[in-house]
């Protein structure tokens, strides 16, 4: 009995040993390239959904600003402003996701399906307290067969912001 109590002792200051770390980050989703008219896009909820679920599913503190729609893309002075509204916020990293729905110069929307979904995709990872980005990745949206598919490919995209988070 004693040798129980001791081992087990002895694995929880094993395990209290391990330190624990989780970062706060801060996101906003930006549309670009559809009418300020135009009803929010399911795909950009998509993308919301899926950097909150990933994010909280490994373990870090997220936060996000509501969804935001440009004319055209930002320009840095707008991130600059999102970042210190983040930084103001307590948060470590800063991810930008623009989603762009504009159709190629000189071409117009095949159908109203397609005209919903963007077509290129860009998560930013910016350090809130030094501004550098960190890490960019561009995405070229498929087309899928249903939003579950869709919502997979997004949650495998944003994975590859994580290990991104210990740079300094």
């Amino acid at each position: 009995m004693p040798n129980k109590r001791f081992l087990l002792a002895l694995l929880l200051c094993a395990f209290a040993g391990f330190s624990l770390y989780a970062a706060t980050v801060s996101f906003v989703v930006v549309e670009t390239g559809l009418p300020d008219e135009a009803a929010a896009s399911q795909h950009s909820r998509l993308w919301e959904d899926g950097l909150l679920e990933v994010f909280f599913d490994s373990g870090h503190i997220i936060s996000n600003a509501p969804m935001m729609r440009q004319p055209a893309a930002l320009v840095p002075g707008e991130t600059e402003s999102l970042m210190e509204t983040a930084l103001e916020g307590g948060a470590e990293y800063f991810i930008l996701a623009l989603l762009d729905y504009s159709e190629p110069s000189g071409q117009e929307a095949l159908s109203p399906k397609e005209a919903a979904s963007p077509k290129h995709v860009s998560l930013r990872l910016f350090r809130t307290t030094s501004g550098r980005m960190l890490y960019e990745r561009q995405y070229a949206v498929k087309k899928t067969k249903s939003n579950k598919e869709e919502y997979s490919n997004v949650k495998k995209t944003v994975k590859g912001l994580v290990p991104h988070l210990n740079e300094r």
